[in-house]
């Protein structure tokens, strides 16, 4: 996952945490409906092992 996408998805998933009420226990489903919208933009950097729900251990939590 490059840099960029990575701080998007981040930024993302803080901005839809703090949008549904900052709640506890929600950050993987905030974090997959990130990446989902970042990677639907136009031009986006994606990476198919990235999106790989088998993949889900290696991904990095939201911002707490």
């Amino acid at each position: 996952m490059t840099n960029d996408r990575e701080e998007k998805i981040r930024a993302r998933a803080y901005e839809i945490w703090q949008r549904e009420g900052s709640e506890d226990g929600v950050a993987l489903d905030h974090w997959i409906q990130a990446q989902e919208e970042v990677d639907a933009e136009p031009g986006a950097d994606t990476e198919e092992s990235a999106r790989d729900p088998e993949n889900l251990e290696n991904r990095p939590p939201p911002p707490s």
